[in-house]
């Protein structure tokens, strides 16, 4: 549970001079998941709206989630998270959910991956992509960053990159998409308690929906979920700026996905954090 001190602190940090957004007229919209419950935890209510505008969402789970915090096996747990994301499927409106199968822990980017990627950006030509955002502390996050962005440089494929927020926060400086999920975020609650596999807590992840929607518009039941939003070469530029052998992001950061914890998580090294995206933005 936060404690009412750090919840009123986080409200300062979050003061957005960003309107609400609506998420576009897309007609395809595709987001990579490293693993099945990132798209939910990310863009969850965003998604749902988007299926509820009639657009054609999909999902591509990048790893087999086989290192999951549980206690099952690990052929049990691999079933597991496939299923629970057929449920999610409904529950989001997802037309299509496609599974790399890739090694928990072992994303990268190679011509073998960047040919599969490829394949299904051209099966399925997205107008929108989510990825994870630039700096993350884990790396299958980083690494799914990186192979979309070489995978596009290399096809040469255009469209609107949206970063989504999973365990690593955008700074509020950085943020230029704001969506009311108020009315989705039953929906992505929901998604949220499907995945019955996993024992890690997802309670910060829905109480920094509800501070960030507080912060921006003064409105203490206005949820939204935030993004950076920029064409694939813009996102390709920045990716080429990003000094990702200069640190090791899963030992500077920490996971936001506790309450109880989130002020620490959201200020722990924050300053870099802000010089770094600062830095790519060519500031």
């Amino acid at each position: 549970m936060i404690k009412p001190v750090n919840r009123i602190l986080l409200k300062r940090h979050y003061k957005i001079d960003q309107n609400l957004s609506d998420v576009g007229n897309y007609k395809r919209v595709l987001i990579l998941a490293p693993h099945a419950d990132d798209e939910t935890i990310g863009a969850g209510g965003t998604l749902r709206l988007h299926a509820n505008q009639g657009a054609e969402v999909s999902c591509l789970v990048l790893t087999d989630g086989a290192q999951s915090v549980t206690e099952l096996s690990k052929g049990d747990l691999v079933q597991a998270r496939k299923d629970e994301m057929e449920e999610v499927k409904n529950i989001l409106g997802l037309k299509e959910v496609f599974y790399l199968d890739l090694e928990d822990g072992g994303v990268s980017s190679t011509s073998q991956t960047r040919d599969l990627l490829w394949k299904v950006i051209q099966k399925l030509k997205p107008d929108l992509i989510y990825s994870p955002p630039f700096i993350d502390a884990h790396q299958d996050h980083l690494a799914t960053t990186k192979l979309l962005a070489e995978t596009l440089a290399e096809g040469d494929y255009e469209c609107d990159i949206r970063l989504y927020e999973v365990n690593c926060p955008i700074p509020p400086s950085s943020i230029n998409i704001v969506t009311d999920i108020s009315n989705t975020l039953d929906a992505k609650e929901e998604a949220i308690k499907a995945f019955e596999s996993q024992t890690i807590a997802f309670s910060g992840f829905i109480e920094l929906a509800k501070i960030k929607g507080s912060a921006n518009q003064g409105q203490s039941k206005t949820p939204v979920e935030t993004f950076l939003h920029m064409k694939s070469k813009e996102f390709i530029k920045r990716y080429k700026r990003l000094p990702i052998e200069d640190y090791d992001f899963s030992k500077i950061f920490k996971q936001v996905n506790r309450s109880e914890t989130l002020l620490w998580a959201i200020y722990k090294n924050y300053k870099l954090k802000e010089k770094i995206y600062n830095q790519i933005k060519g500031i």
